[in-house]
């Protein structure tokens, strides 16, 4: 009589649910920690304690604390993506299009002014480790909203050189009025709107 395997001991496998679970649950103890303390203070092991888990365990499901930080930039660029998307598909005229969504760019940030420094002012990044994100074509998809309502709002036969300076220097606007609103809010700046409004017009205009 042949001899019946035994089945093998040990945990079952995790189901992509189980893991998709967990690092969300990582991911929202990160998020609060890397808020309250910022993400240089904050270790993999203190990390894996306030999550309930140990080391081995919290390096299953992210190789480093820069993988989680990253993880966390994809998830808020992808809200405020969904958000500019809605915008841009609901406003038919090219040029309102673009004050509309460069608008929301901005506002977004002073609404989030957590997200806003742990996206761009996090201590202990390198420039590596910010390369790695942006090399990530899918986490930057909200920038495409961006340049591609300011291409139709420019109308056709615009130069692929000055439609990428000009794109550029879109993005270097907004970051630079979030920037000011949020790190120097004592100061009695002009409406956001108006700021925003004025800037998109030099630019298309310029």
């Amino acid at each position: 009589m042949a001899e019946q395997k035994r089945p093998l001991r040990g945990r079952p496998q995790r189901t992509e649910q189980q893991i998709s679970e967990m690092r969300a649950k990582i991911s929202a103890c990160a998020l609060q920690l890397f808020q309250e303390e910022g993400f240089e203070a904050i270790s993999m092991r203190r990390l894996a304690k306030e999550a309930g888990l140990t080391p081995m365990t919290l390096y299953k499901y992210f190789d480093s604390k820069v993988d989680i930080l990253r993880s966390l930039w994809a998830e808020i660029f992808g809200e405020l993506c969904v958000e500019l998307e809605k915008i841009a598909a609901q406003e038919p005229d090219p040029r309102a299009r673009i004050h509309a969504v460069s608008l929301r760019y901005v506002t977004y940030w002073q609404g989030n002014p957590e997200h806003y420094f742990m996206v761009f002012m996090s201590k202990g990044i390198s420039q590596t480790d910010v390369r790695g994100f942006v090399e990530d074509n899918a986490a930057l998809a909200w920038f495409d909203v961006l340049r591609d309502s300011l291409g139709a709002a420019m109308g056709g036969g615009v130069g692929l050189p000055l439609m990428r300076l000009k794109s550029e220097l879109l993005l270097c606007i907004l970051n630079g009025v979030a920037h000011n609103l949020i790190t120097i809010s004592s100061y009695p700046w002009s409406d956001t709107e108006d700021l925003v409004r004025t800037a998109i017009d030099g630019l298309l205009d310029g």
